[in-house]
C-alpha cells in the first residue's frame, strides 16, 4: 500500500462538537432517512478530504500498491467507509488503506493503532496536544478518572465552549478506550435538568406526531421507559436499543424508538441556547447513524464524583454488555438499562457454579510462521514450558512436588549426624489448565483425533487433571478429566465422554467464558487458569472487538494448532497469519508470542 495525496487542504472532521447528529425527521420514510444519512456521512467525513488547496485543480488521492495506480474518488472512499461500518468482521487491509488516507489527509493526527471508525477521538486528542492511549510495550499510555476525567469535566462545566467540549471528548474517549467494548454512542448532558428538558421535548414531538399518525404500541412502551430514567443521582444511563439498534430494519422505519430518540437529541443539540447543554462524542462513527447502545453521561455528577465511582459506573456497563452478548437477545418490549441487565444477571448467577500471572501485553516480535508442520513433540514442549512458567499459592488440580535440602529435617541415611541436611518435600501448585477444543464445521474427524492424541500425550507429560470445553458458535459444558496417574486407555475413555458441539465458529463466546471464570476466581480468591485454545484459526473477529490488556482472555490464553497434518498445514498457516493481523488490529499486540506454532 502506497497512498499519495496531492492538492488537498488538511481536513478537520470534528470541527463543530455541538452539531454532530444528522437532523433527520423521525416521521420521514425509510428511503428519505437513508438518503439523508448518506448525505450527512459524505458532508461530514468524505467531502472534507476532497477540499483542494488550489481551487483550479482537483484533489488527487491514489493508491500505488503493487505497481498499479488506483484513483480514489469520493464515491470510492465512501463505499470503503460504509463497508467497514456494515461488514460484521474486521477487514485489516481496508482498515489500513482508509486509515492511511485519513492519516495523511486530516489536520490533527497522531500515530495510533485504533480503528478508522475511532479516529475522531484521535483527532480530538491530537488537537488538545494529548497522547493517544496505547497498549504497546514501552509505549503504554493510560488515562485515569482522577487525573484526566474529573478535571476536564470541571473545566467543561466552568467554560462550556468548543475547546472545552473537545477536551472533554478527548479525555473521556481516552479513558473509556481501555475498555474491551466500543459499540455505543456517548452523549453528555450538563445537568440532570437538561436531561429532563430533553424528555419533555420528546413528549412534545411524540404528541404532535400522534396527532397525524399512530405510534406503535411497543414504541410507546419504550418511550415510557425512557421517560422514567432519572439522572439526578446517577453518573450515567446506559441504554440498549431495541431490535439491536439502528442497523436493524425495524429501527430504521419511521417513528421507531431509535429514530425518535435520535431526532429529538439532534433537535435539542442544534436548538439549545446553551452550546454545552448536550454534546455528542462519536468515538465510534457508525454509532452516530446506527447506535446499538447509548450512554448518557451527567457532566455535573462526573465533576463531583470519586474516581472509584466512575470506574464502578463503567464496570456496570461493561458487565451489562457482556451479559447482552451472552444472552444474545434484548427485549424489544422493554427498554433495558445497564443496571437492570446486571440485576438480572446477578439473580441468574446465584444458581450457577464456577467451571472450576502472565506478563503484560508486549509488542509482538516479527516471528515468522513455520512453512512446515510443527512436530508434535516440539509443540507439546512449548505447552509444557507455558504451564511450568506459572505457579500459584492457591490449591488447584495441577500439583507437583518440590524437593529441597533442610537442616530442620534429619538425614535419612545418618539421622544422628546434625551436619547433614535432610530432604524436604513440598506440594506446590500451578494454575489449572483449561483446554478449549474447536469443533466447528471446518474441523475434520482426523484433525479432531490429532488434537485429542496430542492432549493425551500432554497429560502424560505433566501428569495433572484438565478442564475441557468444546466449542463452535456454542460453548459446551465444561468437563474435568481426571487424567493424573491414569493410563492412556483410561484417559482416552474420558476424552470420549466430552460433550462435543458442532456448527459455526465463534471465538468471542470462548473469550467471554474465560473472562467470566477469571472474574469468579478473583472474587473467591481462587487461582487464575491457563487457557489453551486448540483450533485451525479459521475465524474472523467481529469489527467491534477491542482488547483490554487486563483481560484473562488475552494475557492467560494461548493458541495451539489443531493438527500437524502436512496436507492441510498451508491453509492453517494462512489462517493463522490472518488471525494474528486481526488480533493486532483489535489491540492484542502480543498475540504472536501466545500462538504455539
Amino acid at each position: 500500500m502506497s497512498i499519495k495525496i496531492r492538492n488537498q487542504k488538511p481536513a478537520v472532521l470534528y470541527h463543530d462538537p455541538f452539531d454532530v447528529l444528522p437532523n433527520i425527521n423521525a416521521n420521514k420514510t425509510i428511503t428519505e432517512f437513508q438518503d439523508k444519512t448518506v448525505d450527512h456521512v459524505k458532508d461530514r467525513y468524505i467531502k472534507p478530504m476532497f477540499s483542494p488547496i488550489n481551487s483550479n485543480h482537483p484533489v488527487v488521492i491514489e493508491d500505488n500498491a503493487g505497481g498499479k495506480t488506483q484513483q480514489i474518488d469520493e464515491d470510492t472512499l465512501f463505499n470503503g467507509v460504509m463497508h467497514l461500518w456494515t461488514n460484521p468482521t474486521i477487514d485489516v487491509n481496508l482498515q489500513d488503506q482508509i486509515g492511511e488516507i485519513y492519516r495523511q489527509g486530516i489536520q490533527y493526527h497522531a500515530p495510533n493503532d485504533w480503528y478508522f471508525e475511532e479516529q475522531l477521538a484521535v483527532e480530538a486528542l491530537t488537537r488538545m496536544k494529548l497522547p493517544v492511549p496505547s497498549q504497546k510495550s514501552g509505549k503504554i499510555v493510560r488515562y485515569s478518572a482522577s487525573v484526566d476525567v474529573i478535571p476536564t469535566a470541571k473545566a467543561f462545566l466552568a467554560q462550556p465552549d468548543a475547546a472545552g467540549a473537545i477536551n472533554w471528548f478527548a479525555n473521556i474517549a481516552a479513558y473509556t478506550h481501555d475498555r474491551p467494548f466500543n459499540d455505543y454512542l456517548l452523549m453528555t448532558v450538563q445537568t440532570a435538568d437538561v436531561f429532563n428538558d430533553i424528555k419533555q421535548q420528546l413528549k412534545n414531538y411524540v404528541q404532535a406526531w400522534q396527532a397525524q399518525q399512530p405510534i406503535n404500541k411497543e414504541v410507546n412502551k419504550l418511550l415510557a421507559d425512557f421517560d422514567k430514567i432519572d439522572l439526578k443521582n446517577d453518573l450515567s444511563a446506559g441504554l440498549f436499543m431495541p431490535n439491536g439498534g439502528g442497523a436493524s430494519q425495524a429501527e430504521q422505519d419511521a417513528l421507531s424508538f431509535t429514530r425518535i430518540v435520535m431526532y429529538v437529541m439532534s433537535q435539542y443539540e442544534k436548538s439549545t441556547a446553551n452550546p454545552g447543554a448536550l454534546t455528542v462524542q462519536p468515538s465510534n462513527l457508525q454509532q452516530v447513524y446506527m447506535p446499538e447502545n447509548i450512554i448518557i453521561l451527567n457532566l455535573e455528577n462526573y465533576a463531583h464524583a470519586k474516581p472509584a465511582d466512575i470506574k464502578n459506573d463503567w464496570d456496570v456497563f461493561e458487565k451489562a454488555m457482556i451479559a447482552k452478548k451472552n444472552l444474545r437477545f434484548i427485549s424489544n418490549k422493554k427498554l433495558m438499562t445497564a443496571k437492570a441487565m446486571n440485576r438480572n444477571m446477578s439473580s441468574g448467577n446465584k444458581a450457577s457454579s464456577a467451571d472450576g500471572k502472565g506478563k503484560g501485553v508486549e509488542r509482538a516480535k516479527v516471528k515468522p510462521f513455520s512453512g512446515k508442520p510443527v512436530p508434535a513433540a516440539q509443540m507439546l514442549g512449548m505447552m509444557k514450558r507455558v504451564i511450568e512458567s506459572q505457579v500459584t499459592k492457591q490449591v488447584t488440580q495441577n500439583t507437583y512436588k518440590s524437593h529441597s535440602s533442610s537442616y530442620m529435617r534429619p538425614n535419612r541415611r545418618k539421622p544422628d549426624d546434625i551436619n547433614l541436611p535432610g530432604k524436604l518435600t513440598t506440594t506446590l501448585y500451578r494454575p489449572d489448565i483449561h483446554v478449549y477444543l474447536d469443533c466447528s464445521g471446518s474441523i475434520s474427524e482426523s484433525m479432531y483425533r490429532d488434537a485429542v492424541t496430542n492432549l493425551i500425550m500432554l497429560t502424560k507429560r505433566i501428569n495433572c487433571n484438565l478442564y475441557i470445553t468444546s466449542f463452535s458458535h456454542y460453548v459446551s459444558q465444561t468437563a474435568l478429566l481426571k487424567t493424573k496417574d491414569r493410563s492412556i486407555a483410561q484417559i482416552y475413555k474420558q476424552f470420549q465422554s466430552i460433550p462435543k458441539v458442532t456448527g459455526g465458529t465463534d471465538f468471542e463466546q470462548v473469550w467471554r467464558k474465560i473472562d467470566m471464570i477469571d472474574e469468579f476466581n478473583m472474587k473467591n480468591n481462587y487461582s487464575h487458569q491457563i487457557n489453551f485454545m486448540v483450533t485451525d484459526f479459521g475465524y474472523s473477529l467481529s469489527s467491534g472487538h477491542r482488547w483490554s490488556r487486563e483481560q484473562a482472555s488475552l494475557k492467560n490464553t494461548f493458541y495451539v494448532p489443531m493438527s500437524m497434518d502436512p496436507g492441510g498445514w498451508k491453509y492453517l498457516e494462512r489462517w493463522a497469519k490472518e488471525f494474528r493481523a486481526q488480533m493486532i488490529k483489535a489491540g492484542d499486540h502480543g498475540v504472536r508470542k501466545r500462538m504455539l506454532l
